[in-house]
């Protein structure tokens, strides 16, 4: 018997971590007809996305990106490099085999500004701050949450960045290039070609 598909496992994992599965087991270990032990097992697997979906996890969440925001990374500052912004979000990040929010902890200095990973101790993604063309709001419905992200037009691309401080991180934004900056968006040229 042949599969119908060649990706039925990653469908299948797919399908798993989008929805979600709940496992209960109840087992009770008896000796000579007597119960001695009972365990009541409950589990949830899914992504983290789908878990705080459906209010699970929340506390977890909530104590993580207290302890990212917390964090330091003075050392990755370069002298004369001033701190005007700090935060937990997420970067967009779609690669070929995945697409997924990556959560980290986004700065905003007089230079630049860049995702940091505490766990792995390395920037993810880094641009300075003068290679910024434009940023839009977009509404996005993100972690059972209605929020806005941000798309981040620079000189390499684009990129989608999700935090809950959309406006602080805007105007630190503004404040590091010196630009005006409207409620919503702002515009800088695209270098002339030639």
């Amino acid at each position: 018997m042949k599969p119908e598909r060649d990706n039925c496992l990653v469908e299948l994992l797919d399908r798993l971590l989008n929805k979600g599965v709940i496992l209960s087991a109840d087992l009770i270990i008896t000796v000579a007809g007597v119960p001695l032990i009972g365990i009541n097992l409950r589990a949830a697997l899914a992504s983290m996305e789908t878990m705080l979906d459906y209010g699970l996890m929340e506390a977890w969440d909530r104590d993580v990106r207290n302890w990212y925001s917390t964090q330091s990374c003075d050392a990755l500052m370069d002298e004369g490099e001033k701190l005007l912004f700090k935060s937990f979000g997420y970067i967009w990040q779609d690669h070929e085999l995945s697409k997924a929010w990556v959560p980290g902890v986004w700065h905003i200095s007089n230079k630049r500004l860049f995702l940091w990973r505490r766990d792995s101790g390395k920037i993810i993604f880094e641009l300075k701050v003068d290679d910024v063309w434009a940023l839009t709001l977009e509404e996005e419905a993100h972690f059972s949450t209605e929020g806005k992200r941000i798309r981040l037009m620079h000189s390499l691309g684009e990129a989608l960045v999700y935090i809950a401080q959309h406006r602080e991180f805007c105007t630190a934004l503004e404040a590091a290039a010196l630009r005006n900056l409207s409620d919503s968006i702002f515009l800088k040229m695209k270098p002339s070609e030639g």
